[in-house]
């Protein structure tokens, strides 16, 4: 959630929203005003699934690019989360690494579906035509302040191109602005302490995705995810999942002591089984 921004029976995160609809189905007044904050594909899966779920209601997408950004799926793009991109990224310099991440961010980070876009898109468009418009796209548009008024929760909506506001009535405020990455060592106690960070803070990741670490600490700390920063954008993804767990298996298996007994790969199940 924003800054300033905290859950509370009327202001949600969209990782809560089906749970959330379902409580709210059973009060004798549900919500059927919808604020939806974020311009990603969970925004706009959130505005067409409340959209569509509630068909009287209303619902008010707030986001501050001009419209939303459709996510580059295009062939050559998608090298990016080639196994051989992995390596091309690890090895890059700082500068490079930056740059890789701010032209490609837009394969994964605030994009949306093109159907999607299209698809919300018709449909304002066509309620705005019949004139019973309840989807209502604000871009360009932030919320400046937030107020409980009482039955409603009431939002002064800021037109960044103009500085223009209007204040709009809602039941429910959706912020699907994403998640904020934690520090893995933060599982591991007083562990994490042994284990390296750049000058930045960031952790120190062979290639294997196995931590750096410090004495006295001589156990392996292999991380499946949190490496972006190291090991690029398909880190958090599914693309390179398969790869990576045997990359991590084969580091196991060569750091392993002498003498004691080797990883039991367990073979793969016929098709059909």
């Amino acid at each position: 959630l924003p800054p300033g921004v905290e859950r509370s029976e009327r202001i949600w995160h969209n990782s809560e929203l089906l749970h959330r609809l379902r409580a709210a189905d059973t009060a004798e007044r549900g919500p059927r005003r919808f604020v939806v904050v974020g311009a990603g594909q969970s925004a706009a899966e959130t505005t067409d699934h409340l959209h569509r779920r509630y068909p009287d209601s209303e619902v008010r997408s707030v986001f501050s690019r001009y419209g939303y950004s459709p996510a580059d799926d295009t062939s050559f793009a998608n090298r990016i989360f080639d196994p051989d991109a992995v390596d091309h990224f690890y090895e890059a310099p700082g500068e490079v690494k930056q740059m890789l991440m701010d032209y490609h961010a837009n394969t994964n980070y605030s994009v949306v579906d093109p159907e999607l876009i299209n698809a919300l898109y018709s449909r304002a468009y066509q309620e705005k035509v019949a004139g019973t418009q309840r989807l209502h796209v604000h871009g360009a548009t932030r919320v400046s302040a937030m107020r409980d008024a009482g039955a409603d929760i009431e939002i002064d909506l800021e037109f960044l191109p103009t500085g223009e506001r209007e204040t709009v009535r809602t039941d429910v405020v959706v912020y699907a602005t994403g998640y904020r990455p934690i520090d893995p060592t933060s599982l591991l106690g007083d562990i994490g302490g042994w284990c390296r960070r750049a000058d930045d803070g960031e952790l120190l990741v062979e290639r294997d995705y196995r931590i750096t670490t410090t004495a006295p600490l001589r156990a392996g700390v292999y991380l499946q995810g949190p490496t972006e920063h190291t090991h690029g954008i398909s880190s958090t993804l599914l693309s390179t999942t398969a790869v990576r767990a045997g990359e991590i298996l084969d580091s196991i298996e060569a750091h392993r002591p002498a003498g004691l007994a080797a990883v039991q790969r367990v073979p793969a199940a016929p098709v059909g089984s």
